[in-house]
């Protein structure tokens, strides 16, 4: 629980990403509108990979061969080649600003901010073709599941988006201003609350809120262990980060980290 490195990386840091073998971590950087590569063996930037203006959220797909980078101020999702670190493919997309990959590896689904029609936009990563579907409100973050949830602009309820039929299912209501979503145990759904500072757990049969736990000011971002066990979420108001035990929904502990932390990855 206690800060081991610190590892500069420009002016606007706006996520992070490890790779499947946890050799690198990869971050946007709004300032340099670039993707710092860091070699975790020595803690230090390889590389910063030039994507195009205000990038932010990242994706992996499950089998660590491509990145997938929301880029808002260049209306696009760049795909980047992890083996060699080069950018393959600009697929439009309008004010990208996060991501999510499937299981299987196959699509990628970006949400699109353009204030008058935005839309989760749905990209096949064989073909690299991409499909718009217009949804109500901005999307913020989204988890693929069997269904894409995602949590939006103004909006205090996590969205449920059928990939087969393109449509919204009903949508969930949570505390407000909801932000990060993750799949916690099967039929569950994690998610945090900025306003109420906690951590909630959605049963997406009922499509109820069935517990949460406070874990701080502003709670932004989930990262899960290894084994599912633990949540880690950030307060960006408490300068910190909580400890989650998913099984006991208690906070276990709680540790100090750099001025408003918002976005995480743990290292596999």
């Amino acid at each position: 629980g206690t800060v081991v490195a610190t590892i500069p990386v420009g002016s606007g840091p706006q996520g992070a990403a490890a790779s499947a073998d946890g050799s690198r971590v990869y971050v946007p950087d709004i300032g340099s509108n670039a993707v710092s590569v860091i070699d975790t063996a020595t803690d230090t930037v390889l590389r910063a990979i030039e994507v195009g203006a205000k990038p932010a959220g990242l994706a992996i797909t499950p089998d660590g061969k491509l990145l997938v980078v929301a880029v808002g101020g260049t209306n696009e999702a760049v795909i980047v080649d992890i083996a060699s670190d080069t950018i393959t493919r600009h697929v439009p997309v309008g004010q990208a600003h996060a991501s999510c990959i499937t299981r299987d590896g196959r699509w990628a689904y970006v949400g699109s901010q353009v204030t008058t029609v935005p839309a989760i936009v749905a990209i096949d990563l064989t073909t690299y073709a991409a499909t718009s579907y217009p949804v109500d409100h901005a999307p913020r973050m989204l988890a693929c599941e069997d269904e894409i949830y995602f949590t939006s602009i103004g909006l205090d309820a996590v969205e449920v988006f059928d990939p087969d039929t393109g449509t919204l299912n009903a949508p969930i209501t949570t505390g407000a201003s909801p932000h990060d979503l993750r799949a916690g145990a099967k039929g569950t759904e994690l998610v945090v609350s900025q306003t109420a500072g906690d951590l909630e757990w959605i049963d997406t049969a009922s499509g109820t809120v069935k517990s949460r736990v406070a874990t701080g000011k502003l709670a932004h971002w989930i990262t899960l262990s290894a084994d599912g066990a633990l949540a880690y979420v950030t307060n960006e108001g408490d300068d910190n980060v909580s400890v989650v035990d998913l099984a006991k929904a208690t906070v276990t502990a709680t540790f100090t980290v750099g001025k408003a932390p918002r976005k995480m990855a743990l290292r596999p």
